[in-house]
């Protein structure tokens, strides 16, 4: 199984316990989240040639206060060796704002997919059918626009995971 990108709606309490958490525990801790019912989405494969196509380099170098990236991989990052970030409910409004200024139609038509393998884009799929990488990408990108969209809607903060 290659890495993937989880979004996990949490509450204020489950955070504020998250962020007290030795790095160690912290992806076990997610896990079990995860398999108890807390609401998460997955990008899959996709997580990182989206956080190319909206902020134009891969999400190993996310940029700072720009809320395309961000909407990728989170505001805030936790330490350790895995990655796990954060978006706090204040913080979602302008990603979802920025991602309604664009057209995503028009964004995913002008992917130029040799600059993705050129890149080192995850995973190396960036040779294969276009017309097959635009839909998985459409896709990826609805589910991370939907699952912001839901924390705003519930009141709830999104931890992101990548591993």
């Amino acid at each position: 199984m290659g890495m993937r990108a989880a979004y996990t709606l949490v509450d204020e309490l489950t955070l504020d316990r998250l962020v007290s958490l030795a790095p160690e525990v912290l992806v076990s801790t997610l896990e079990d989240l995860e398999s108890g019912g807390a609401p998460t989405v997955y990008l899959d494969k996709m997580w990182d040639g989206l956080h190319f196509l909206l902020a134009g380099a891969p999400a190993a170098s996310p940029l700072d206060d720009d809320p395309l990236s961000e909407s990728i991989v989170g505001v805030h990052v936790f330490g350790g060796d895995d990655f796990v970030g954060c978006t706090e409910n204040d913080e979602l409004l302008p990603i979802i704002e920025a991602l309604d200024a664009l057209d995503r139609d028009a964004v995913i038509a002008a992917a130029d997919f040799t600059a993705f393998s050129d890149a080192g884009i995850y995973p190396n799929i960036w040779r294969d059918d276009p017309a097959v990488l635009r839909a998985e990408l459409a896709a990826a990108w609805d589910a991370l626009d939907g699952v912001h969209r839901r924390a705003v809607d519930e009141g709830k903060h999104l931890v992101i995971s990548i591993f």
